[in-house]
This record gives C-alpha cells, sequence and structure tokens, in this order.
C-alpha cells in the first residue's frame, strides 16, 4: 500500500492529531499524537505518543491492535482519517526528536490562531514516548462537508 504523496505531506505538517481507539468492551478512548513519520512506501505511520498521558490509549493499541487517526489542519478543519492495526514500539531518538519539533510547531501554529501556550500546553506533552507503528487499511476524508466520511482509499 502506498500513501498519496500529498496526503504524506498533509499529515506529516503541523496538524492536529487525535487517535481513537476502544477497549475490548468497546469503551471509546481518545488522545492526541505529538507527531507523525508517514513511511509512504510502506503504507504504515509511525506516531509519537506519551504513555503518561495517554495510557488507556497505549493499553487499547497492546490489547487489540485497532486505530483510527484523524489528522486535522487548525486553519480550516481540512481533515482526513486514516484507520488499521498498530502495534505499539519503543520511541526511538527520531521519534524524540520529531516530538519536540512538532510540539513547537504546534504550539505556534495554535498560537497565531490566538489560542496562548498555557491553553495547548497540556494537549502537547512528550513525557514517556512511545511509538505507534500503523498500518495504513483505510483513508477518509473527514473535511466537513458533502464528502466527510468518503472512502478514499481500502488496502487489504
Amino acid at each position: 500500500m502506498l500513501i498519496n504523496q500529498d496526503l504524506a505531506a498533509f499529515m506529516a505538517s503541523p496538524v492536529m492529531i487525535i487517535l481513537g481507539t476502544r477497549d475490548d468492551a468497546l469503551v471509546p478512548e481518545i488522545a492526541r499524537a505529538v507527531g507523525a513519520v508517514v513511511r509512504r512506501e510502506e503504507g504504515c505511520v509511525d506516531l509519537a505518543v506519551s504513555e503518561w498521558q495517554w495510557s488507556k490509549t497505549v493499553a487499547n493499541v497492546r490489547a487489540n491492535g485497532q486505530l483510527a487517526v484523524t489528522f486535522a489542519r487548525p486553519s480550516d478543519y481540512v481533515s482526513y482519517q486514516v484507520k488499521g492495526h498498530a502495534t505499539v514500539a519503543s520511541a526511538a531518538a527520531e521519534h524524540v526528536a520529531l516530538a519536540r519539533r512538532y510540539i513547537e510547531s504546534m504550539a505556534s501554529t495554535l498560537g497565531e490562531l490566538g489560542l496562548e501556550r498555557r491553553v495547548v500546553a497540556p494537549w502537547l506533552v512528550e513525557r514517556d514516548l512511545v511509538t505507534l507503528c500503523l498500518s495504513v487499511q483505510e483513508i477518509f476524508v473527514q473535511t466537513p462537508g458533502a464528502k466527510a466520511g468518503q472512502l478514499i482509499e481500502q488496502f487489504p
């Protein structure tokens, strides 16, 4: 599976990254990632996540591997969702560096939209980072409007 180059660039840009998981009782859990590395050729996305802050999300991925990730640009809410199977790995040095760059970039981006750093700081945490390695199986448009929810790619 090959992730479209434009979508890969969008997912790696300063966008909000919202994670959705569920436990075995189908109780949903939401979290945020602090950066994404898109491995286009492999059809995978590595997501930097604070296990300290989002322990239930990480536990859900460990338990069942199901993960949905929404990438939303805060200036206009252009959004895409990718779904697939994920595993949890230790954060490599590149993921720690990515998280730090992402946090600075998102704080700046959101600041330009009027949100003070003290407001967004609780969303952007790099403590006890792990990497969620997502093998993308489906891609959806999530931008509000007539195409919201439309499947644009599906892979076996």
